[in-house]
């Protein structure tokens, strides 16, 4: 296979501006039919659509919130303006309201004042039916009404004595009847109130206050009747519902009131009746009880300090006397006895240390001091004694103080606990009681309030402008419409444009070609306009008529083709073997003209129509007919090439023949001519290809222009391939040379005959 070419490399940069001037050039005329099928249908709902009038009355609201704090639109996060503003329009657009206007107007559904402008046009009623009948599939029907209140049924006497009593909860005799008479509002004038609410428009005037009510008629006259009638009569309106809003609330909070009247007398009786149980039950009776309970409690401590400072003595002693005897609690304790016996029992021991120097241990003088000493530690034991004892009983004393003030504590705890339970539950009364008289006390107020502000009423909005009588249409916009539909067209044009270019799989440029197979693209042949080699061959034979200026150029494309393959082909000569993917893609005509091309060199050529079969196949003789000669049947032709049908000659069909037979074919035609150009059939059928390009030194696959997919040439070179074919070139047949200059690039009309 030869190499790819330099210029089959994709270029660089995308798409250019370039490319969509193409793209313009090569679809203007399906953007034009388009964008002017568009206009021309926006145009004919124009003429089909009546024109429309539009009057608008003002009115402005009484906002009784405009004094309120600045802090109430930062904690809600809307302005208090806008919040009024939404809540009229809401009701305005109510179907309540639409109700009231149409009784004040006096029409019903089929009145002209509420009719359209006639039927809409027939694309849009066809859309509305087909809408209708997927909804009608896909929502299921509705039950029928059950017989009650809102189907308007009423109930007879005897029907009331058979219920008795109403149950607890059902609706009162009042509101039964407001029912009645809003199911009847709706059953004979919800129809026209949803064709007014349908002409009517009511949005806000800049940032203030003010909403205008806009209705859409057929007539001038209609629209500023039906805004000015809309406008006085939502002045009454909102007045009504707003009295009828404060004569429930005053209903409301009376009831309200009386019960809290109730509850307060019986929080008030509940709090005097406990006093009066509670005998004694003061704050000074609990302070004495406190102020005792803190005395006793400073004079347990004293006496447990009293009681822990014996136990500390008394401890000591017994340590000192343990450890020192009975004198060695003087220096601890505060007795004279015990001193003065230390002190002379020290005197005494010195006297007998002083005796047992002088006389010794043994003396008269000193068992005699030693009695004496005897005599002294005995009396400081006894006092030793009787202070402990002291302690003791003072010890004794005061666990049986401690155990009397812990007695009279309990005894005193228990009865302030009992009194503070008392003081808590009389506290939860008086709350309760202070409770019920506030909420009585605002209640009360705002009862009276309301009383008040019902005499009071004033409406919340005020009529600002009665709706004139426009002079001109407001609708249809024709230019608008117009500019809008124009610019549709253009969109959709170019939409439609788009997605045919990017949906085309044929080839258009030798170019993509390269880029698709790979393989050099050696001409292209224009269109031939219904040229066939009997045409060719008998144009060629009329030496007087010249020929035309088609054929002209169709021969001058076979001579470029011709002389590639002259160039390519070492030795000057060889076998060509054109084909396509499939049939009917140019191959004959190109192989005539380079048949053709090469004869008017001065070569000898011959044209093998292998690709068709004879009309009526002979026996099985014929197509073994391999004897080695030439089959007869050549002929020459006026454009001075040899001619031979490969199935005449054999008289068989093309599929009972031997390779052997066209491989002896092939050689004595080789022999005999310099070129040997061979036709067969498509590749992607079941044909002969396989047999003849062994035999061929190229093959020239041809591939209809603008016509063949990407895929199927795809196919055809990938099946080639497997096949081991060798010298593969493509040339590019039927080509409309004014289209083709609308795909390449820019200044490719000077490289092709005009």
């Amino acid at each position: 296979m030869i190499e790819e070419p330099l210029d089959t490399a994709p270029r660089a940069g995308g798409i250019k501006f370039s490319d969509a001037v193409m793209f313009l050039w090569r679809r203007w005329k399906l953007i034009a039919l388009v964008f002017l099928a568009v206009v021309a249908l926006n145009l004919i709902f124009l003429l089909q659509t009546q024109p429309r009038y539009t009057a608008t009355s003002e009115m402005t609201l009484i906002d009784p919130r405009q004094q309120s704090s600045p802090i109430a639109d930062l904690l809600t996060g809307v302005p208090l303006s806008r919040q009024v503003v939404e809540q009229e329009i809401t009701t305005i657009r109510s179907k309540a309201f639409m109700i009231e206007v149409v009784k004040r107007l006096g029409v019903d559904e089929t009145s002209p004042l509420l009719q359209g402008s006639g039927p809409p046009p027939l694309p849009i009623r066809m859309l509305s039916s087909i809408k209708g009948f997927v909804s009608d599939m896909l929502q299921p029907s509705a039950p029928p009404p059950e017989e009650g209140v809102l189907s308007g049924a009423t109930s007879t006497p005897e029907d009331s004595a058979e219920g008795d009593v109403p149950a607890e909860g059902d609706s009162e005799p009042g509101e039964n009847v407001a029912l009645l008479v809003l199911a009847d509002d709706l059953q004979r004038y919800g129809a026209a109130a949803d064709l007014l609410s349908s002409r009517l428009m009511v949005n806000q005037l800049g940032n203030g206050y003010v909403i205008g009510v806009s209705a859409e008629a057929s007539t001038p006259e209609y629209a500023a009747l039906i805004a000015n009638v809309a406008a006085a009569e939502y002045t009454r309106f909102s007045l009504r519902i707003r009295s009828e809003a404060i004569e429930e609330q005053v209903q409301l909070l009376s009831g309200r009131v009386e019960e809290l009247g109730q509850n307060l007398e019986q929080a008030e009786t509940a709090v005097v009746d406990f006093q009066s149980s509670a005998s004694g039950l003061n704050a000074t009776s609990v302070d004495r009880t406190e102020g005792r309970m803190e005395e006793l409690g400073r004079t347990l401590m004293t006496v447990r300090a009293q009681i822990a400072d014996a136990s500390a003595r008394l401890g000591k002693i017994r340590e000192l006397v343990e450890a020192e005897g009975p004198l060695g609690a003087a220096d601890v304790f505060d007795s004279d006895i015990l001193r003065d016996l230390r002190s002379r029992l020290s005197e005494y021991r010195i006297e007998r240390s002083r005796l047992q120097e002088q006389f010794g241990p043994e003396a008269t003088q000193v068992e005699a001091l030693n009695a004496v000493i005897a005599r002294v530690e005995q009396e400081a034991a006894l006092e030793t004694d009787r202070i402990a004892a002291e302690l003791e009983t003072q010890i004794s004393i005061g666990d049986s103080i401690v155990a009397s003030i812990e007695e009279n504590l309990a005894s005193l705890d228990a009865e302030v606990s009992a009194r503070s339970r008392s003081m808590v539950e009389l506290a939860k009364l008086r709350r309760i009681a202070d409770a019920n008289r506030i909420a009585y006390e605002e209640f009360l107020k705002v009862a009276t309030e309301s009383a008040q502000l019902k005499a009071l009423q004033q409406p919340s909005v005020r009529l600002l402008s009665y709706a004139e009588v426009p002079s001109s249409p407001s609708s249809p916009r024709t230019l608008l419409r117009m500019a809008t539909g124009a610019f549709a067209g253009l969109l959709i044009g170019l939409g439609i444009a788009l997605f045919m270019e990017l949906t085309d799989n044929s080839v258009k440029t030798a170019r993509d070609m390269r880029k698709l197979t790979g393989l050099p693209v050696i001409g292209s042949f224009s269109k031939t306009n219904g040229l066939s080699r009997r045409s060719f061959e008998a144009s060629r034979a009329a030496p007087g008529k010249p020929p035309s200026r088609g054929e002209k150029v169709l021969v001058q494309e076979g001579q470029k083709v011709a002389l590639f393959l002259s160039s390519v082909i070492e030795a000057g000569k060889g076998t060509v073997l054109f084909t396509s993917a499939v049939p009917d893609e140019g191959k004959s005509g190109a192989a005539m003209l380079v048949a053709h091309a090469l004869a008017s060199s001065d070569h000898t050529v011959i044209l093998v129509d292998a690709a068709k079969n004879p009309a009526a196949p002979q026996s099985a003789k014929a197509s073994a007919s391999g004897n080695g000669e030439a089959p007869k049947g050549v002929t020459r032709t006026a454009a001075g090439y040899d001619f031979l049908s490969l199935a005449d000659a054999a008289e068989t069909d093309l599929g009972h023949l031997s390779e052997r037979w066209t491989g002896q074919l092939l050689k004595k035609l080789e022999e005999r001519y310099d070129w040997v150009i061979i036709e067969t059939t498509p590749v992607l059928t079941l044909g002969n290809v396989s047999s003849f390009q062994r035999h061929a030194d190229a093959v020239v696959i041809a591939t209809q222009w603008n016509s063949t997919a990407r895929q199927t040439i795809e196919a055809c070179i990938q099946d080639l391939v497997d096949m081991q074919a060798q010298r593969m070139f493509v040339v590019m047949t039927q080509v409309d040379r004014s289209r083709q200059r609308k795909y390449e690039y820019r200044g490719f009309k000077k490289t092709v005959p005009a």
